[in-house]
C-alpha cells in the first residue's frame, strides 16, 4: 500500500461519500507532503485507494444503478486498462468530465454501515 495507516485513514474518513471524481482530486503533491506528483504518481495513489476502499467493504463500483460484476482485481484493472494513459491524454478527454462519460467504467458506490448504498 502506498499510504501509511494514518494517512488512508484521513483519505478514508474525509472523502467519505465523495464522487470519483472528487477522490481523483484529492490525489495532490501537497495532501502527500510532496512538492510534486506525476500524474503516473497521481494514478497509482487513486487506484491504491479505491482498491483499499473496496477491500475494505466501504466501496463498490457502479454504473446506471447496477453494481460492476467482477472480484476486485478484476474490476481495478479493467478500471486501470481503460483510464486515460498520459496527462495529455486526460486532458483531451476534458479531465475530470471523463468519470461522467459512457467509457468510464463507473462511480463509487459508498457502503455505509446500516446498509444504506450511497451512489456517487
Amino acid at each position: 500500500m502506498l499510504y501509511s495507516d494514518e494517512q488512508y485513514k484521513l483519505f478514508r474518513e474525509e472523502l467519505d461519500g465523495a464522487s470519483i471524481g472528487t477522490v481523483w482530486s484529492a490525489m495532490r503533491a501537497d495532501n502527500f507532503d510532496r512538492n510534486t506528483l506525476s500524474y503516473e504518481e497521481k494514478k497509482n495513489y487513486f487506484f491504491d485507494l479505491i482498491h483499499h476502499l473496496m477491500a475494505e467493504g466501504r466501496v463498490r463500483l457502479g454504473k446506471h444503478g447496477k453494481f460492476l460484476e467482477g472480484d476486485i482485481e478484476e474490476l481495478v484493472t479493467h478500471y486501470k486498462t481503460v483510464f486515460p494513459k498520459t496527462e495529455e491524454e486526460w486532458k483531451t478527454k476534458n479531465e475530470d468530465i471523463w468519470f461522467y462519460e459512457e467509457e468510464c467504467p463507473g462511480g463509487l458506490v459508498w457502503i455505509h454501515e446500516d446498509g444504506y448504498q450511497d451512489w456517487t
